[in-house]
């Protein structure tokens, strides 16, 4: 069917915007432009303003992206509609798991962590789920508008958010507006044995008197507190922006917490292996490839899942090991069953791969980074860690087609040796973040120095 062949949706539309392999190819990986951009420069409006702020910003920037491409009538259209919704999703992953770690209960904060990465993969299955029903000329673009209407619906249920407590402490004179919204997120009033609890967890010579000893209420004695999240801050450094934060021997450890996780994520190839799994199991399953997408979408989603309630038992470094090692054999089977010929071997690697991919390796990247980073500087080390994340996808994307052309199957060993090299680099980098604050983490570095 061409798009001659019906008529428009409206008279000013065309049913259809016909594109070269070229053009097709620009307007699916200019988002990763305008995530990286989001990513690299929200870092300071979401210190300056707050979460909150940012977050509904971001409905505004993601419903005007949507409705661009849903209305769109030149290939022109469609690239500003994606680079405008690259821009709010590249927002979005940073100050999402920023906001979630710190509202929650220290006991809960993997899990909290984990639904950012649920949120994904639900998104992700929800559009496909879509694409069954309206990739015809012109359903595509009921697709495309329906972004327009999950940003309006956020944009409603922001109205029931309060700040981030943690990000109000970390203000001068925002204790009592810390005080408030602690209240309103643990449903009762007595909240301020945790925000003396974030103070008495912090060295009182940086502090700086964000919080004052005089604001915070006599409650039970320090030993009966429970363990606190806390509000940690680097000696001698104001504003965190990216080059501070790169710079400073301070922040060095986490940095390479950040950098590692992220780039691992995107090396280990997990975006060439969802885009050959069309291709493979469609041979042996019998059904179109949309459906096979789909069933690989349901494996990532059950597994996110499953990751919530393994996170705080296992804890992130056993969880992160397991994924990392078993996606290395994983990888190499899928090379394996490719090369030989194996279509069942190929088809259970692929699946096993998606699988121990969302238990570790999946969410965490994104939950570690406000575990090893202090407020004031998490905003923009998720910033950096996502603009090297999307940089690295866009490679990976950009290189793999020609390195399969080239080295057909035998392509996923290379991804199953840098996971051997990962593996090692996480088990002597990255530090266990479960229950701990920033300080508790920060203090074992110091101690292994």
């Amino acid at each position: 069917m061409s798009c001659d062949d019906v008529l428009p949706v409206v008279s000013l539309l065309p049913s259809c915007i016909e594109m070269t392999p070229n053009q097709f190819s620009l307007v699916t990986s200019i988002f990763n432009l305008g995530g990286l951009f989001g990513s690299l420069f929200v870092s300071r409006y979401a210190d300056s303003k707050g979460r909150w702020w940012t977050m509904l910003a971001n409905t505004g920037i993601l419903g005007c992206g949507a409705l661009i491409m849903g209305f769109a009538s030149t290939i022109t259209g469609l690239v500003v509609g994606r680079i405008v919704v690259g821009i709010g999703s590249g927002v979005a992953i940073v100050v999402v798991p920023t906001y979630l770690a710190e509202i929650a209960p220290t006991e809960h904060r993997g899990t909290f962590g984990v639904m950012n990465q649920l949120g994904v993969v639900l998104g992700i299955l929800f559009s496909q789920v879509l694409g069954l029903y309206f990739s015809t000329i012109p359903g595509w673009r009921i697709i495309l508008l329906v972004g327009s209407v999950t940003a309006l619906v956020q944009a409603i249920l922001l109205g029931f958010v309060v700040e981030s407590p943690k990000y109000l402490a970390s203000s001068p004179g925002g204790y009592s507006r810390a005080k408030k919204a602690l209240q309103k997120l643990r449903g009762t009033t007595d909240v301020e044995g945790e925000l003396r609890a974030w103070a008495l967890s912090t060295n009182e010579e940086v502090f700086e008197g964000l919080i004052e000893e005089t604001e915070i209420e006599n409650t039970e004695e320090t030993e009966d507190l429970e363990t606190p999240e806390n509000v940690f801050y680097a000696k001698d450094i104001n504003e965190v922006d990216v080059w501070k934060f790169i710079t400073s021997a301070h922040y060095r450890p986490a940095l390479i917490v950040v950098l590692l996780t992220q780039m691992t994520q995107q090396l280990s190839g997990i975006n060439a292996v969802i885009y050959y799994s069309a291709t493979i199991l469609s041979q042996i399953l019998p059904t179109s490839n949309n459906m096979v997408t789909v069933f690989i979408s349901i494996v990532n989603t059950i597994m996110t899942i499953v990751s919530a309630g393994l996170i705080e038992k296992a804890g992130r470094r056993k969880l992160l090991l397991l994924s990392i090692s078993s996606m290395s054999v994983t990888s190499a089977l899928l090379g394996l069953g490719i090369t030989h010929s194996i279509a069942m071997l190929s088809a259970f690697s692929i699946v096993a791969y998606v699988a121990t991919f969302a238990i570790g390796l999946g969410p965490i990247p994104f939950l570690i980074t406000p575990e090893v980073v202090d407020t004031r500087a998490v905003a923009t080390a998720g910033g950096l860690g996502l603009a090297v994340n999307w940089i690295v996808n866009f490679i990976v994307a950009a290189a793999f087609l020609g390195i399969r052309e080239y080295l057909g199957g035998n392509v996923f060993y290379i991804f199953a040796a840098y996971l051997v090299l990962a593996y090692l680099l996480v088990n002597r980098y990255v530090p266990e973040t479960k229950g701990n604050t920033v300080e508790e983490v920060w203090q074992e570095w110091r101690a292994s120095d």
